[in-house]
């Protein structure tokens, strides 16, 4: 199989040199390369308190180990999580180990997501004081309010402990190609699937090819299981993937962004869903399921075998299914005639930034070096059911085993739904057709036709 670009290396040795040297840039507010999942959760935006001096000698690796000291450091850190979720339940137990370690006093305010998205940048803009906060991966629209990671990164040799293809995602997202935000909370996108029904149909090993994959889907069929459901949240995930493999994630874009779809590898994965549909392999209800019905109610209660999207289904579902569903996940099939392989795939994450407000930055990423490395990194992954940053923490999550060897092998990174999300404006109609083709309401050729309908529009 003809292999696409690959992602071996972050930048040229020389081209580090250069950029540790020279520090960074301005960062872009438009140019980002892709997008990761956030939730719904909503709160309140609060006033944040002023930051002190910091210590001019203590580096970040140091606090880290509890040797550092930051007394008389305040640092005001805003979440993305509620104080009641997982995450915020870790955080809080290791901001208290940090302030006892190092001296320093972290005002830590849980603001949930809403609370990032709609406060942080009117906050800043206001003169409030936020040292550091954490969200949705790609930060690029917060401009020059956020400080570049590069030298901290290196006075504390901090890159080489993290997926390597990871700290290439998060430095796409700036037009000077540096990084302004660490990645944690990982997350892979691919087919969920219960493994139980897997044992029971006497499939022994994940598919690789779309081959493999149809005969799961018949053995999942003839041993009387629904093999496949989605939801209208998650339709486009497999259709763009499966485009991706074809045609590579931003050609992809050029269809959706062009209305490009009389393309001959449109058809193709049209048809290919369409086979899935005429087979009987999708739910019967699949062109019905608003999310998160089929997640919900078909994948997490076993009444479906497979469901495409990303790992945090796992904590999403984790009070339906209870501690004895037995998860497996393998990333999206290659397919034939393809140019790209499993090597190439979706992953994002949630993200650190501090801000150019900060007058201590070392201490700040002492924090998030606590946070995304050791005992505390591998605390979130375990009670969030997500996947460590620490490339040296081996005690993933059980429920998320099957995912380690795909992350460790990524070299490519697909955009998110391999690009097919790229354009807004055609969702709405792209998750309609999709849901019918997966329905086997419309044909393969219906939903090209739909589509370039659509795009004109």
């Amino acid at each position: 199989m003809k292999k696409s670009k690959k992602l071996v290396s972050l930048v040229t040795c020389s081209a580090l040199i250069t950029t540790l040297l020279a520090g960074c840039g301005g960062s872009s507010s438009g140019d980002s390369a892709a997008t990761t999942a956030a939730g719904s959760a909503e709160t309140t935006t609060a006033a944040a308190e002023t930051a002190a001096p910091a210590s001019d000698t203590t580096t970040a690796a140091e606090a880290s180990g509890g040797s550092g000291d930051f007394s008389g450091v305040k640092l005001v850190y805003w979440s993305n999580w509620e104080s009641t979720e997982p995450q915020g339940i870790v955080i809080t137990e290791a901001v208290k180990e940090f302030e006892a370690e190092t001296g320093a006093q972290v005002d830590l305010q849980f603001k949930g997501r809403k609370g990032i998205k709609e406060g942080l940048i009117p906050a800043l803009d206001a003169d409030q004081q936020v040292d550091l906060f954490d969200g949705a991966g790609n930060k690029s629209n917060y401009g020059d309010r956020i400080i570049c990671l590069e030298d901290l990164m290196k006075d504390n040799d901090y890159e080489k402990d993290t997926n390597p293809a990871l700290m290439t995602l998060n430095r796409s997202y700036y037009s000077d190609g540096q990084l302004y935000e660490i990645p944690y909370q990982m997350k892979a996108n691919g087919y969920l699937y219960n493994k139980d029904m897997f044992d029971k149909a006497g499939i022994t090993k994940a598919p690789a090819t779309w081959e493999e994959f149809l005969d799961a889907c018949q053995k999942l069929k003839d041993a009387g299981y629904t093999a496949l459901t989605t939801d209208d949240a998650y339709a486009m995930q497999a259709f763009g993937q499966h485009l991706a493999r074809l045609i590579g994630d931003e050609e992809v874009k050029n269809v959706v962004n062009n209305g490009l779809w009389d393309k001959e590898e449109v058809l193709a994965t049209a048809q290919a869903f369409e086979d899935l549909a005429s087979k009987g392999y999708f739910s019967p209800q699949v062109g019905a399921n608003v999310w998160p019905t089929g997640q919900n109610t078909e994948l997490a209660t076993g009444l479906a075998a497979m469901y495409c999207a990303g790992t945090y289904v796992v904590n999403e579902t984790k009070t339906i299914t209870g501690p004895d569903f037995r998860w497996g996940f393998f990333a999206y099939p290659e397919v034939e005639n393809g140019i790209n392989g499993l090597e190439a795939m979706v992953i994002g994450n949630q993200s650190f930034a501090i801000t150019k407000k900060c007058a201590n930055p070392e201490a700040a990423f002492a924090l998030i070096v606590k946070l995304t490395r050791g005992n505390w990194d591998s605390r979130l992954a375990e009670e969030s059911l997500a996947l460590p940053a620490d490339k040296n923490n081996e005690s993933w999550p059980e429920q998320l085993q099957e995912a380690k060897p795909y992350m460790e092998n990524c070299t490519e990174l697909f955009a998110t739904s391999g690009g097919l999300e790229n354009n807004p404006d055609i969702t709405p109609a792209l998750k309609e057709n999709l849901m019918k083709l997966y329905a086997g309401t419309c044909t393969a050729q219906e939903f090209v036709d739909n589509m370039l309908a659509a795009s004109k529009q």
